[in-house]
């Protein structure tokens, strides 16, 4: 029992000695122990890490011997660092890694067929520490219109990768578009191009090319900040269209293919042709084939029924009609009369008019007589009516008609037809001094059959005349004076002039003149001669009429 005592006395007293020695190999360590520890680490690009990571007793206070400003925090490597701790420098070692991949946006490409691309293009707002490699995982090819996925590789100094997804569109220009000739250009500027919905824009005004027949217009677009060209090539590929007509002839006729044909619709000149050549000789209804060819190439067929018969058809008349006239005036029996045969075309008519007597009031038979080539007679007739020459509006108009028909043409204008009408009366009146200043109509009777007045039979005739042609005209009197005075307004679509066509004491061109010219004459003549009340008719023109060629 006494051994068991001893033994465990000396089994503490070893106990204790140990951690005594401990203690002190501890206090020894902590007071020869570095102050700092021996490595920090940071991430490039990361702001510079604070002295306190350096100190193994965060609660000391020390500071940076080393210059932190001349470290390059962005560039990865080892520095060392000199630590100030109260009156001791310590050193450690400050490691900048790079860990950290770069970043970066991917950014949608189209470049035209053929095009050289470079990596950068596929990114934007590329971001790291260090600098970055920009390239492609695998290189695209541009010689294939499309759009195609691509990776881009982006890697920094230490090796760090990322992988960004962007997308290739590869537009082909089209060499040429083509447009049917004759209809709307309804072109758009995508319709030049292949793939991808990129803008694409017309720098060419489409609107004003003519595409009426095949050509070929340039066109110039704008691609991604490129011009390029294109061709409009316009085609015609449209066969003719037409209305085709059933034809009939007499037997000896014949016809081309044209003469079934009307209202041919196509951009060019057509021809055309039977499919088979008709026998004209023949009686009867044959089934024929038009062909109808442009000058492209393009044809169209149309079925026409061709009927040949004998000519047993006689002439037909057209413009035969009744005719009144007063006793002593001519008759033109053949006036807007015409005979058309359907083989021979227009043919020769007679009028069989021996009953009749211009001078002798009486209704009177005539009678048309027309014969074709095949001996085909045609036979029509019409009433002669001679009714007395009275002054009456219906006689007098009925005068006035025939002469305006002797000195009118077709193609004259209103002033052309005026100037006729003035000439006429100027030369075929002569002047008395006396006229029924009561009645125009009768006084113009007077002015064509006696041909003799004063100035109101002038007036009263070339009113009749004027009034016929469908001219404006109005009736002027002088104010004032020891006599009367009649004249004309007469307007042909230039304004309002005076009209006169009277003898006066020296000759004068009457013919359209002013108020400044009647002004004139009063002055230069006396007796009041062109005055007249301007509030009682329209604002005459001011400027000299032009002269009747």
């Amino acid at each position: 029992m006494e051994t068991h005592v001893k033994r465990t006395l000396n089994t503490k007293r070893f106990i204790t000695v140990i951690i005594l020695f401990l203690l002190a190999v501890l206090g020894v360590y902590r007071i020869f122990r570095p102050g700092v520890v021996k490595t920090v680490t940071m991430e490039a690009g990361s702001s510079m890490v604070d002295v306190k990571e350096f100190l193994r007793d965060r609660n000391a206070e020390g500071s940076f011997v080393t210059n932190v400003q001349q470290i390059d925090i962005n560039q990865p490597g080892s520095y060392e660092m000199i630590i100030q701790i109260g009156n001791k420098q310590h050193t450690s070692q400050l490691k900048i890694v790079d860990s950290v991949p770069p970043s970066g946006t991917a950014v949608d490409v189209m470049v035209l067929k053929g095009e050289e691309l470079e990596a950068s293009s596929f990114v934007k707002d590329v971001s790291d520490a260090s600098d970055v490699t920009v390239s492609f995982a695998r290189k695209p090819s541009t010689r294939r219109a499309g759009s195609f996925k691509t990776a881009i590789q982006l890697e920094d100094s230490s090796k760090n990768k990322t992988i960004l997804d962007a997308q290739l569109t590869v537009l082909e220009v089209k060499e040429s578009v083509q447009a049917e000739a004759g209809q709307a250009l309804n072109l758009t500027s995508y319709d030049f191009v292949d793939h991808g919905q990129w803008p694409v824009f017309l720098i060419s005004n489409l609107e004003f090319l003519d595409v009426s027949k095949p050509t070929e217009h340039k066109v110039r677009l704008r691609i991604n900040g490129k011009t390029v060209s294109s061709m409009i090539k316009v085609v015609d590929t449209t066969p003719p269209i037409a209305v085709v007509s059933d034809q009939e002839i007499y037997l000896d006729q014949t016809l081309e293919a044209d003469d079934f044909v009307s209202d041919i619709v196509d951009v060019s000149d057509v021809k055309c042709s039977f499919l088979r050549n008709p026998n004209f000789k023949r009686k009867g209804s044959t089934e024929l084939t038009i062909v109808l060819e442009d000058a492209y190439g393009n044809k169209s067929q149309y079925p026409a029924n061709l009927t040949i018969k004998d000519d047993n058809d006689p002439p037909v008349f057209a413009g035969i009609r009744d005719i009144i006239i007063f006793e002593g005036q001519a008759i033109s029996y053949k006036k807007g009369v015409s005979a058309e045969d359907a083989k021979d075309g227009p043919v020769e008519f007679e009028v069989n008019s021996k009953s009749v007597n211009n001078r002798k009031p009486g209704v009177y038979e005539i009678q048309y007589t027309a014969e074709d080539a095949a001996g085909n007679i045609a036979e029509e007739t019409a009433r002669v009516t001679v009714k007395k020459l009275e002054p009456t509006e219906e006689a007098v108009y009925s005068l006035a008609d025939e002469i305006l028909d002797k000195i009118m043409k077709p193609e004259m204008t209103k002033k052309e037809m005026a100037y006729e009408i003035y000439k006429y009366v100027k030369r075929n009146v002569s002047y008395t001094g006396s006229s029924n200043k009561d009645n125009v109509i009768e006084e113009a009777f007077r002015a064509i059959k006696y041909k003799a007045g004063d100035c109101f039979t002038y007036y009263a005739l070339g009113e009749v005349l004027l009034t016929r042609a469908e001219i404006d005209n109005m009736m002027v009197t002088r104010v004032g004076g020891k006599t009367q005075h009649f004249w004309s307004l007469i307007n042909v679509g230039e304004g309002w002039y005076h009209f006169d066509t009277s003898k006066h004491s020296e000759e004068i061109d009457s013919f359209m003149m002013t108020d400044k010219d009647l002004e004139y004459y009063t002055k230069r003549w006396g007796r009041n001669y062109f005055v007249y009340d301007k509030s009682k008719y329209p604002e005459t023109a001011k400027q000299a009429a032009t002269p009747v060629k």
